[in-house]
């Protein structure tokens, strides 16, 4: 599995949205989701924050 379809799915099973990703990064949801996606790219400065943001967040809990 590709690295960023390994943290696509951890994002989603520790509920984190892509707006608060991008509020961390300064950058649109829709930039993220394109990243995911594989149609776009990014810095690698702003890969590797997503992905250390990823590793350490917690995540939101259920209800």
């Amino acid at each position: 599995m590709e690295t960023r379809e390994e943290y696509r799915l951890l994002r989603l099973k520790k509920r984190i949205r892509l707006r608060e990703i991008g509020v961390m990064l300064d950058c649109h949801k829709t930039t993220l989701s394109n990243y995911e996606s594989g149609r776009y790219g990014m810095s690698e400065d702003k890969i590797n924050k997503y992905k250390e943001y990823i590793d350490t967040h917690e995540g939101r809990k259920q209800k």
